[in-house]
């Protein structure tokens, strides 16, 4: 192991480098990702475990279909019958909004979901440094996902198909819950516009069939990349603070591997004093995103942690900005703040157009930049120093 205390971005590319290969949960490609990043984490000392799980992929690709499905005649409705049935109409539209809020956000009493279906096979991988938590300083838990997936539409495009779902469907139930208290209808151009535009997007969905064509190199091969170099960096320094490193498996179906290690692992955890720093999509564009919400209404995810990363932002002189996703898009960091941990997602800043290029065959390691992955490694091994 190098013992040079610094962050190397080109270390860190080298790693994305030997990971960008399509790796769908099942393939060779996942088992060599796997594989690497166990030799790599045994070169640099760290206590490595492997945690095989099972998963079903009924949550991330059967469930939405079917939600989609249905509410393309809720939908419908509105504009077809709401003026000749308007109470009926209204209610199936309050309540199929509820569902659709409810959906954008993590529900522990749905976990049973991913049990329901086939089972299928990953394993995460977890590796620490081995020192014990000491008095009020708290452990870090560094995750970040290996495999990777190509669909027909692109990640951006499924999330603003999504969104513009969501709005259709909330538009829609202004309108009906205002003919039912009004008792005017609004013109039916309007309604059926709005109806035709949400049942496309819906529509849409239902064809984002996942493949094994992407390399992955933005994701995640990138924050496997990150996360191998700060832990050569951890191990360089001899850091005294309890540090783990999570190589979670099968993010693509639904965060199934992060899922998975914090209903195993929970009650060892104190949430009080465990921070979880996220790692996904990283090396492009300038400066540093921490995600702190989700979903609609939005969900915070974290008090304290992200302003540690604003202070070290700014004595670094990286920028750093707070992003909310209402929906569209699974992070690891969801299922472990679900259980009241303290969670920080990083990104890329200024993305641009490779959002168009996330999970399909375009996205490989060329994407990334050398300038942008020494960024956010020096941000994270600040934060290590400074928490």
């Amino acid at each position: 192991m190098d013992a040079n205390p610094g962050y190397d971005a080109k270390r860190a590319y080298h790693h994305i480098r030997q990971l960008a290969f399509p790796r769908l949960v099942g393939s060779t490609g996942e088992a060599d990702a796997r594989a690497y990043i166990v030799e790599q984490f045994t070169e640099l000392g760290l206590h490595v475990v492997k945690e095989p799980f099972h998963f079903t992929k009924f949550p991330a690709e059967v469930l939405p279909r079917i939600l989609c499905g249905l509410f393309v005649p809720v939908v419908l409705s509105v504009p077809w019958l709401g003026e000749r049935f308007p109470i009926p109409v209204c209610i199936v539209c309050v309540l199929s909004l509820f569902i659709a809020m409810l959906f954008t956000q993590w529900q522990k009493r749905f976990e049973g979901l991913y049990d329901i279906g086939r089972k299928h096979n990953s394993a995460n991988i977890i590796a620490t440094n081995g020192k014990k938590q000491a008095g009020n300083t708290p452990v870090l838990l560094f995750v970040t996902h290996y495999d990777s997936k190509s669909q027909i539409l692109p990640i951006a495009v499924r999330a603003v198909a999504y969104g513009i779902a969501i709005v259709g469907l909330i538009l829609l139930t202004v309108i009906s819950v205002t003919q039912v208290i009004t008792l005017v209808w609004l013109s039916d151009p309007i309604a059926w516009s709005i109806a035709g535009i949400t049942t496309f997007c819906l529509l849409l969905l239902q064809i984002n069939l996942t493949e094994n064509r992407s390399a992955g190199g933005f994701d995640n091969a990138s924050g496997v990349g990150v996360m191998l170099e700060v832990a050569r960096v951890v191990m360089a320094r001899d850091e005294k603070k309890s540090i783990i490193f999570l190589a979670t498996g099968a993010e693509e179906y639904g965060m199934c591997g992060a899922l998975r290690y914090i209903q195993k692992h929970a009650d060892e955890h104190d949430c009080n004093r465990t921070y979880v720093i996220n790692l996904d999509g990283l090396g492009v564009g300038n400066g540093v995103n921490l995600v702190t919400r989700y979903g609609i209404p939005p969900v915070h995810t974290t008090r304290k942690l992200a302003k540690t990363f604003w202070a070290s932002g700014a004595s670094l002189g990286v920028q750093v900005s707070e992003r909310y996703l209402p929906i569209g898009v699974g992070l690891d960091s969801i299922p472990i703040a679900s259980r009241g941990f303290e969670t920080v997602t990083l990104t890329a800043g200024d993305v641009g157009s490779v959002a168009l290029k996330i999970h399909s065959k375009r996205d490989n390691a060329d994407l990334l930049n050398v300038e942008s992955l020494q960024q956010v490694g020096e941000l994270i091994t600040d934060v290590i120093e400074n928490t």
